[in-house]
């Protein structure tokens, strides 16, 4: 049982050291710069036998409620995104980095919790869109009016890209 238990806990050091140790100077910084937010960072390839995208995930609190729609929050949650991806392109050394992810999370009681994810393609350009907790692009669909006729998919598609403010995390 005593050898078992030094085996794990080698284990467990060499997985700290060896897999996390790299992304701790970012974590540092993310604490510093939002002090409370309990940042949790990982990165990698999901397959490294495949030729798959390396991808920072970051995941961290927020005093800011990801969900809301008030002007004044979707600001802070903006200069937050952008905050962090400058944070992690200066203190990660990640070889080909492609993706950074950002998870943003507000505790509000006992068992709620309120959270969105974004994702910020850096060999693309893309801006950041959101994602699900898979990491699959979220698609919102247009709420459409009853009293309105029926229009053909692509107007929808159209109207709704009309219709989207540039602030919209």
């Amino acid at each position: 049982m005593f050898i078992f238990g030094l085996a794990a806990t080698g284990t467990l050091y060499a997985y700290w050291t060896l897999h996390l140790m790299p992304f701790m100077p970012l974590q540092e910084a993310i604490v510093q710069e939002f002090p409370g937010s309990a940042p949790r960072v990982d990165g990698g390839k999901k397959r490294m036998s495949e030729n798959t995208p390396t991808i920072l995930r970051i995941v961290m609190k927020s005093q800011i409620d990801p969900l809301s729609s008030n002007d004044d929050s979707i600001r802070a949650i903006v200069a937050l995104r952008t905050r962090v991806a400058e944070l992690a392109i200066e203190k990660v050394q990640l070889e080909d980095l492609a993706i950074i992810e950002l998870h943003v999370y507000k505790l509000l009681q006992e068992k709620e919790i309120r959270e969105r994810s974004w994702r910020l393609e850096l060999e693309s350009g893309r801006d950041w869109y959101e994602v699900d907790q898979r990491g699959e692009p979220v698609v919102s669909t247009p709420v459409v009016n009853p009293n309105q006729p029926a229009t053909s998919p692509e107007s929808v598609n159209s109207q709704a890209a009309s219709n989207a403010s540039p602030l919209h995390p």
